[in-house]
């Protein structure tokens, strides 16, 4: 019996494919470098540890400045104020004798929570295989957020109104207020809180993604300014300090009716939800008439360019041409064009229509009307643009495949051409209805002041000199930015739904 042999040739590639193999033991750098990824550690925890030790050093350092008869006397820290528990002074007038040990605890936690909470974010990768991985996240949430709590806290408490009295000053004169090295320790905590909660519910951020200029941009213009406003909704300034207090909730919630007219019904309301129903009516009919009127001229707009074979329709450009001009120009031009001297009563007059100047600008009906089609006038290309793009970008096939099918043209315009189009028209209505809702220029300049809106409302309270007021001005733009992002929320399901069905292929 003779044996058959294999080819040299043969044998030598068989051994370099297992080779080349990826097996446990050979090399392979795609595996490597998805296990290096697993086990590289994530930037929050980075930023979590960093933020804690920065705090844990700044906790030392002195930061808190003692203000008598409204001069700097000294500036201290957390832990000098532990060890030296009093402070005696004597001017001419005075007599300040000062005693920090009532605040003791705080200013102990204000030490040590620091510490426990880098102690916690540097072992939380051995944590999170015992625990889980979200119990070591929200433990150090809680120890930042308890940290900062117990800072401000500590600070609004070493100096009571009795010793106040005694020294006959008030909280303008002796107060204990914060640097730049207290500042920069409030802002570790929230950043450290931020990138815990971050971290616990799972969102991935990369280190490189802070060298795009537009996430840079993200967080100093949207992001911190959104950050300040939720702060100074429940923190107040007094004696120097921040204290948390709801000031600004009460001032909106206060027992106050006022009469106010809708579709000629009156109703008596809460002061501030009445304001809040107006600028809600003028958002919803704003949205509604931009989506009447939009919608048909993107459709027309759209089907010109694609059967010219043009990049971009030319009258598309008309439309979006007064965008170019000052909002307020515009509106106070509608203003005269219906004021009683204006263009309107001028030509129905010249016309004999009518013997007497008809007053547009002082009837409630009529009033109402004007500013909500000057509104429609002024966001109108705000939802054109993003139809147009959607529906200029629809292949014509997809009409003609519905007709094909046996569908008619208003068949196949409902049931494929309006849901493949709907990304557009959800982008057109957040891009009217959000601004819509807080723009009070035109209501304002159109009915002289006699109609308030939320944009109006803000404005009075940012201000407003009363401290109250000016919290239940970001009170009440937090309320706005929640009811916003509901919204934004249930119109991308929305959007959601109708991709689910297949795009409104099925007839």
């Amino acid at each position: 019996m003779s044996r058959s042999l294999k080819p040299e040739s043969s044998v030598s590639s068989q051994a370099a494919g297992a080779e080349n193999k990826p097996d446990g033991n050979s090399y392979d750098p795609s595996v490597l470098k998805d296990k290096a990824e697993r086990n590289a550690l994530p930037a929050t925890f980075w930023i979590t540890s960093l933020m804690f030790l920065l705090s844990s050093i700044l906790v030392f350092v002195p930061s808190l400045i003692l203000t008598v008869q409204y001069a700097e006397h000294g500036t201290y820290s957390y832990l000098t104020l532990l060890t030296d528990t009093t402070f005696s002074l004597k001017t001419r007038s005075h007599q300040v004798a000062l005693d920090f040990s009532p605040a003791r605890v705080f200013l102990i936690l204000s030490i040590v929570l620091p510490i426990v909470g880098f102690l916690l974010s540097a072992l939380s990768p051995l944590l999170k295989k015992r625990l889980g991985k979200r119990l070591p996240s929200l433990l150090t949430a809680i120890v930042a957020l308890s940290a900062l709590a117990c800072c401000v806290i500590s600070q609004s408490r070493l100096i009571s109104d009795a010793e106040r009295s005694a020294a006959n000053m008030n909280s303008q004169s002796l107060h204990f207020s914060q640097n730049i090295v207290g500042n920069l320790l409030f802002v570790a905590f929230l950043i450290a809180i931020a990138s815990s909660v971050v971290d616990m519910i799972g969102i991935r951020a990369h280190l490189r993604t802070l060298a795009y200029p537009y996430f840079m941009w993200l967080i100093v213009f949207t992001i911190l300014p959104l950050g300040l406003i939720f702060f100074r909704a429940f923190f107040a300034k007094v004696d120097g300090s921040y204290h948390f207090t709801l000031d600004g909730f009460r001032v909106l919630t206060v027992n106050r009716t006022v009469s106010s007219r809708f579709y000629g019904q009156t109703l008596h309301l809460q002061e501030y939800f009445s304001v809040f129903l107006r600028s809600l009516d003028y958002a919803l009919w704003t949205t509604i008439g931009c989506l009447l009127l939009g919608y048909p001229l993107a459709y027309i707009l759209a089907n010109r360019t694609k059967r010219k074979h043009l990049k971009s329709s030319m009258l598309l450009f008309f439309f979006v041409l007064p965008m170019w001009i000052n909002t307020m120009l515009r509106t106070y031009a509608w203003r005269a064009f219906f004021s009683q001297n204006g263009v309107l009563n001028s030509f129905l007059m010249s016309t004999g229509l009518i013997s007497d100047p008809v007053l547009f600008l002082k009837n409630e009906w009529i009033s109402d009307i004007i500013i909500k089609l000057v509104l429609i006038n002024d966001f109108l290309p705000f939802m054109l643009l993003p139809v147009y793009s959607v529906l200029v970008k629809l292949d014509d096939n997809i009409a003609q495949a519905a007709h094909d099918l046996g569908a008619n043209g208003r068949q196949a315009f409902w049931k494929v051409i309006f849901p493949l189009s709907m990304p557009g028209v959800v982008s057109g209505i957040q891009m009217v209805f959000m601004p819509a809702l807080t723009f009070y220029m035109i209501p304002d300049i159109i009915s002289e002041g006699s109609v308030t809106t939320i944009g109006n409302t803000v404005q009075s309270f940012i201000l407003n000199e009363s401290s109250s007021y000016q919290q239940a001005g970001n009170v009440l733009s937090l309320l706005l930015l929640v009811f916003v992002l509901i919204t934004m929320g249930l119109l991308r399901n929305q959007d959601k739904d109708f991709g689910d069905n297949g795009g409104g292929m099925v007839l």
